[in-house]
């Protein structure tokens, strides 16, 4: 039995991944061993202390089975991210990767590990430059309480230089402090060549750029210095807007009275938070969220407490108690066939009834079949039409729907 362990320096640090696979005889994955049965191939990533400087570096360590001793025969190199899709030969002399770049589109190369020459096997072209070759401006920025997070700014390639309206695509996620925040950063990749996620639009909210907006994929710590880190969700929601916006607002970028928030499932849960707890936006996108955290009561994310010995948290959290103090204008959307225990159907229902008798500007759209994520090319031109309407009545104040021969440039 051979134990793999990471591996850690000041500098760096490796995760080990796995031991290499290959389909055995029987047609199962098995362990891919040299022809004498006396090593093995380990793949995994070395990932740098100062991931905004040194990208991740994938490798493969060839490692005797009896002594435990390793000899590194691939690794990417510092400029371009290779990762490893295939080993041809049991001696891992010839693998395939594919190689990418900030500005170099992915495509397949087969690699000889001994010589170390490469031959490209596949030209793929970029068809969506406006993404690829969009300005990005990644920075940190600091809250009140002096927790510092990532914020990076997408705008056209062609931006003259005036504020644009701006949105906010983010996903809460709780850290118990700023120690727990950074080590999650440590896997950035600044080698990672940037397109679009036509499967999945939650994913891929740049693609907004196209239309004049100011795309803020921001980081969103939920975090507390007494207790648990939701017992500052609400605290955090108002900082981490505060400080977003500020930010974005003093490089330039957006304009202030044009601000819009959004997300996906727990983002969405977070919009619907921040469009009560703060007065910054003008229209919210929610799509497949949770508004009504007595729906789980046994947890949800990190939350470790159930409903009953955390009920204020559960009441305070949970935006329908709240749905009359939203400001702005909430456009929702949910999979008719949800599976996610954590976001029924029903919580959008019930919202999007709640602020429709308090005469809150609303919408909810539902997409039978759908579930919490949807790759449907029908639902994903439709949800893309729908979020352009939204954003460019609310904050452009322009009227009319989006045309066909529109949403095509999209």
């Amino acid at each position: 039995t051979y134990t793999i362990y990471s591996y850690h320096t000041d500098d760096f640090y490796e995760n080990p991944g796995s031991v290499m696979q290959k389909t055995g005889p029987k047609g199962l994955p098995v362990v891919q061993m040299t022809p004498d049965n006396k090593n093995v191939f380990l793949t995994g990533t070395q990932y740098d202390k100062d991931p905004q400087a040194n990208a991740p570096r994938p490798f493969i360590d060839r490692v005797n089975i009896k002594s435990g001793e390793k000899e590194r025969i691939f690794q990417s190199p510092e400029d371009i991210y290779s990762i490893i899709a295939a080993s041809l030969d049991d001696e891992a002399h010839h693998i395939v990767v594919t190689r990418q770049a900030k500005e170099v589109i992915p495509d397949a190369w087969l690699v000889n590990t001994q010589s170390g020459d490469k031959t490209k096997l596949t030209s793929n072209k970029d068809y969506n430059k406006a993404i690829s070759h969009a300005r990005r401006d990644r920075f940190k920025v600091k809250r009140a309480d002096g927790f510092e997070f990532w914020v990076e700014v997408i705008l056209p390639e062609n931006w003259d230089g005036q504020p644009l309206p701006g949105l906010i695509w983010h996903y809460p996620s709780e850290y118990d402090d700023q120690e727990d925040y950074d080590e999650s950063k440590r896997r950035y990749n600044k080698n990672i060549f940037h397109r679009i996620n036509h499967g999945w639009p939650e994913r891929a909210p740049e693609i907004l750029i196209k239309r004049g907006y100011a795309v803020i994929d921001a980081d969103w710590p939920i975090s507390s210095d007494d207790g648990g880190p939701n017992d500052g969700f609400v605290w955090s929601i108002q900082q981490n807007s505060t400080v977003v916006i500020d930010s974005v607002v003093a490089k330039g970028y957006a304009d202030r009275d044009r601000m819009a928030i959004g997300g996906h499932s727990y983002g969405a849960f977070g919009t619907a938070n921040a469009m009560i707890h703060t007065s910054f936006f003008k229209a919210g996108i929610a799509g497949d969220g949770a508004y009504n955290r007595t729906l789980t009561p046994f947890g949800f994310q990190r939350e470790p407490r159930d409903l009953w010995r955390g009920l204020s948290r559960y009441l305070e959290m949970s935006p329908i108690f709240w749905a009359d103090q939203l400001n702005g204008a909430l456009l929702m959307y949910h999979g008719a066939a949800d599976q996610n225990t954590g976001t029924w159907p029903t919580n959008s229902w019930r919202m999007f009834q709640a602020l429709n008798a308090l005469g809150k500007p609303a919408s909810m759209y539902m997409y039978p079949y759908a579930a919490h994520h949807t790759g449907a090319k029908e639902i994903n031109l439709d949800r893309w039409a729908r979020w352009v309407n939204w954003l460019d009545h609310y904050l452009k104040g322009e009227g009319g729907e989006i045309t066909e021969s529109e949403l095509g440039k999209l």
